[in-house]
């Protein structure tokens, strides 16, 4: 009788340790979720509306809508601030560009 009761004991212990280890919460943690892409361009070019400030160095510069500076470069296109290059999306073609004008000697900054 003593072993019946402590198989009983046994098998609830399991069937309740099962139970929480399948529980939904366990699932939340190991889904990966894609990091958020900004989306904005290393290089533009100036169009209408196109406010463009000057720095005291005498360098001009364009401040965007999200307050990413671009640094005016010897193409009249504007090239994206350094710092801001790790939050953008871009591609291969685009960051080859840009990494000509800033680590050919042209860029001042």
């Amino acid at each position: 009788m003593k072993t019946i009761k402590i198989l009983q004991a046994v098998l609830l212990i399991t069937v309740v340790a099962m139970t929480a280890s399948c529980s939904s919460s366990r699932g939340y943690y190991s889904q990966t979720y894609p990091r958020p892409q900004a989306n904005f361009s290393l290089i533009i070019s100036p169009s209408p509306g196109f406010v463009v400030q000057r720095n005291p160095d005498g360098m001009y510069y364009y401040r965007d809508q999200l307050g990413h500076i671009y640094w005016r470069g010897y193409d009249n296109r504007y090239y994206l601030d350094t710092r801001y290059v790790t939050r953008a999306y871009y591609h291969h073609q685009q960051y080859n560009d840009w990494n000509r004008y800033h680590y050919n000697g042209r860029h001042r900054r």
